[in-house]
């Protein structure tokens, strides 16, 4: 403002008009320039009186605005809400059931299918019954497949009866399952890689061990479960089991056993034949 002021001044009395903006030294002609340094001016700011300096313009511009109605969401509309996220979510999402995505899920799928000989499978572990709508997709051509699926999580198992009308889901532990259900093949495809049930006094390697052993007891052929691999050391969250080490126990344990780490370093298919 000082240096505005008095090149204001200055151009006053030169007979120029004002200018509004303060210029920078390099925009203010030498000679002036000069002057005020010569003059070693020392002025104060100027306040501007709103009522005389500025002209008003009596027109009023006051821009009015309805009152906007608030819009509330009362509790049982919340309630729907929530609901109707909940359930596309349980019905139709890959993460749900342990997938980063579809494409994931359906190349495990793929994995387990390469093992198996037969279209009769009961499947621990199958959250929706996704198994079953993936084989019939991906094999057309074959005999449809005689599938029992049993997962103890309740919401997951209605949210597949009711995308997969007359599924043949049972609701219960694994380890509460009738011995008389049998099928050729027993798969599992990533279900101990977390634990949901309420055992705190078997470790993990035991309770996976205790599954294969009620695994073996409810197929005639053949047993395969995909698990999560220590070999990679991702944190990923998940419970990671040595390869090797199940390998062996399961060769002291059935003696014809297979083991294929081939999809990557992060998972591996254990098969155990009868």
């Amino acid at each position: 403002m000082k240096i505005l002021n008095a090149f204001n001044r200055i151009r006053r009395s030169l007979n120029l008009p004002d200018v509004t903006m303060e210029p920078s030294k390099n925009q203010i002609p030498e000679e002036i320039l000069e002057q005020i340094q010569a003059d070693d001016m020392v002025i104060e700011d100027e306040t501007i009186d709103e009522q005389s300096d500025i002209e008003t313009d009596d027109t009023d511009n006051t821009i009015e605005f309805s009152e906007m109605e608030e819009t509330y969401i009362d509790s049982i509309e919340k309630e729907e809400m929530d609901a109707e996220y909940d359930e596309g979510y349980m019905q139709y999402s890959s993460e749900v059931v342990g997938f980063g995505n579809r494409e994931i899920q359906w190349n495990a799928y793929r994995a387990i299918c390469s093992y198996i000989d037969s279209n009769s499978v009961i499947d621990f572990g199958c959250a929706r019954g996704d198994f079953q709508a993936f084989y019939q997709s991906e094999y057309p051509e074959q005999e449809p497949l005689d599938y029992v699926g049993i997962d103890s999580n309740l919401p997951l198992v209605e949210a597949g009866l009711q995308i997969y009308p007359g599924i043949n889901i049972i609701q219960t532990d694994w380890f509460n399952l009738d011995e008389s259900i049998q099928r050729d093949w027993a798969v599992n495809i990533g279900s101990c890689n977390l634990r949901y049930d309420t055992d705190i006094t078997t470790d993990d390697i035991e309770y996976t061990q205790n599954t294969i052993k009620k695994m073996y007891a409810h197929c005639t052929k053949g047993l395969v479960i995909m698990l999560a691999s220590d070999i990679s050391g991702n944190p990923d969250g998940l419970i990671n089991y040595n390869p090797g080490s199940l390998l062996n126990w399961a060769q002291l344990e059935f003696s014809n056993v297979a083991l294929d780490h081939s999809m990557g370093d992060d998972v591996f298919c254990l098969i155990i034949y009868k």
